[in-house]
């Protein structure tokens, strides 16, 4: 009876231990999930399919997130992240390929190793300058990509309001495949200044299609050594007063060598100019945002062409919740020469290609965090 009871009582004590005992690490799920509504005039998947016909579609973006934290002896932080993006109707990705990387938090900044977004494109091309709809042109167009396969990634404290970043990715682990970006910003109470660099060498993904440096397929890297160069300049500015906020972007585009659909084999040098101007205003749970784009025309070797774009963009939105808005957005293209969209690359970044001097969507969605 003594032993049965002393055994109880050592178990008790082992599941009270064991419950006691703090997590090694801390891991957090997070995420969002988008849903898209629209009609749009032009549906053509590629340039040599110019379908000029009005549909309507939808999109529904799910994205995960899992993080991990440990707090190391020495003060620092092991950090790590595995996301996934499932888009359907055309794409059900396997883990790691969004982002996969691990990285260290210490009082001289951040390291980041693995897979992992653009700096310039995740805080600046694609959001806060892209956001609300105006990404296409921002983030999805562009001399820059997207994303890193085999990056290496600093990113400093702030310093009254200043901090910048570097980024490199490995390429194929040789001097010859390499791409590295940098990136500033300032923040005070009432504006923000922003402003980065990238290049980008010997990758058949060079093109004006922002994606994975090294390959097409997200998250990857794919062939090197075609004898090509990237190059694209960023600044930025926001300012905000009295519920009103006010930005404007310039990007310059220059794209060096074999590049495949931006010119032709044999050319030196393709440049393309893009400017923004945005403004909104947010009171109560309604917020507005018109922006307006300008891609000038591409020079090819001092050859200008006439293929430039203006694009005017307004999003409504309406917050339903902590975690979740409503957004009702309308995006309209407008075409120097029909059937020309500048130098692009994909049809998501013109809302569909056609042969038409004006491209139209209108789209209702709802988006939540969590």
């Amino acid at each position: 009876m003594e032993t049965t009871q002393m055994f109880k009582r050592t178990l008790l004590a082992s599941m009270v231990a064991l419950i006691a005992t703090p997590a090694l690490a801390e891991v957090s799920i997070g995420g969002s999930a988008e849903m898209d509504f629209f009609y749009r005039t032009n549906n053509g998947d590629s340039f040599a399919d110019t379908d000029t016909s009005g549909k309507f579609m939808q999109e529904i973006d799910l994205i995960v997130n899992i993080d991990g934290k440990d707090r190391l002896d020495n003060g620092s932080t092991l950090s790590w992240r595995l996301a996934q993006k499932v888009a359907t109707d055309f794409r059900y990705d396997s883990w790691g390929q969004r982002e996969a990387w691990i990285g260290y938090d210490t009082p001289f900044g951040t390291f980041r190793f693995g897979n992992q977004f653009s700096t310039l494109y995740l805080t600046m091309l694609d959001w806060p300058y892209g956001a609300n709809g105006v990404t296409n042109l921002t983030g999805d167009f562009g001399a820059h990509e997207a994303d890193y396969p085999r990056a290496i990634t600093y990113l400093s404290p702030k310093w009254n309001g200043f901090s910048f970043g570097a980024q490199y990715d490995l390429g194929s682990g040789d001097s010859d495949a390499n791409a590295y970006e940098v990136t500033a910003a300032y923040a005070a109470d009432a504006f923000n200044i922003d402003a980065g660099y990238y290049q980008g060498k010997n990758s058949e993904s060079i093109d004006s299609e922002a994606a994975s440096f090294g390959g097409n397929s997200w998250g990857a890297g794919g062939s090197y050594n075609t004898d090509n160069k990237a190059r694209e300049y960023f600044i930025g500015g926001r300012y905000r007063f009295s519920g009103f906020e006010v930005g404007a972007g310039y990007i310059r585009n220059e794209w060096y060598g074999d590049v495949p659909n931006v010119h032709a084999a044999g050319s030196d040098k393709t440049t393309v100019d893009q400017y923004l101007i945005r403004g909104g205003y947010t009171t109560g749970k309604h917020n507005f945002i018109l922006a307006y784009e300008f891609i000038d025309d591409s020079k090819t070797d001092g050859t200008t062409r006439d293929d430039g774009i203006q694009a005017i963009n307004f999003q409504y939105t309406y917050t339903l919740s902590k975690q979740t808005v409503g957004f009702l957005q309308l995006r309209h293209h407008m075409l120097d020469t029909a059937g020309q969209p500048s130098v692009m690359h994909a049809s998501y970044q013109l809302d569909g290609i056609g042969d038409e001097d004006n491209v139209t969507r209108l789209l209702v969605g709802t988006w939540t965090g969590f």
